[in-house]
């Protein structure tokens, strides 16, 4: 652990290459998801192998999910896509603890703690939709900026599409 969170079993400098282009839809695991995948039947034999990119649909199998939201996202991004759990911003099943951040000079206890408190008091939902963008670039930045590693594998992404398959049909693709 450093600065409180969980930190990659190697450096992020390690992060396995992507293809250019890339067949399917693809699935970052970081060595600190070492435990959840040893849980898993269809994942176990990666837990070695970690960190490493996994298709989004063997991910999918092993958690019990159909294709239909990884075949949807296909359509809606036209290509594969790529995505991270540590790009989540609330971890309930893969490990990552997220950074206390400093955005607009405070300390928040992470990005999405940042993210609600710049919520109006009384809600004002024309108000937050015509601001939350430019609140949650603030959030990323501030998580980068906390996390260098996080910011590598961020980079390593390139040059595909990032996409959360997630009920939000704000911040992701809700199956």
């Amino acid at each position: 652990e450093i600065n409180g969170h969980v930190q990659y079993g190697r450096p992020m400098s390690a992060v396995p290459p992507l293809d250019a282009v890339l067949s399917e839809p693809m699935i970052f695991l970081s060595a600190a998801q070492r435990q959840v995948v040893q849980r898993y039947q269809h994942l176990a034999a990666l837990a070695d192998r970690l960190p490493c990119w996994v298709p989004a649909r063997t991910v999918a199998d092993a958690l019990g999910f159909d294709h239909s939201g990884i075949e949807l996202a296909l359509r809606l991004a036209g290509r594969p896509y790529v995505w991270a759990t540590e790009f989540e911003n609330v971890h309930s099943l893969w490990r990552y603890g997220e950074p206390n951040i400093l955005a607009d000079g405070k300390r928040y206890a992470c990005s999405e703690d940042y993210y609600q408190a710049q919520k109006t008091v009384p809600y004002d939902d024309g108000a937050w939709c015509a601001r939350r963008e430019g609140v949650m670039e603030v959030a990323v930045q501030s998580k980068l900026a906390a996390d260098p590693a996080l910011r590598t594998l961020l980079l390593a992404t390139a040059p595909h599409p990032l996409l959360s398959l997630k009920a939000d049909r704000v911040w992701g693709v809700d199956p």
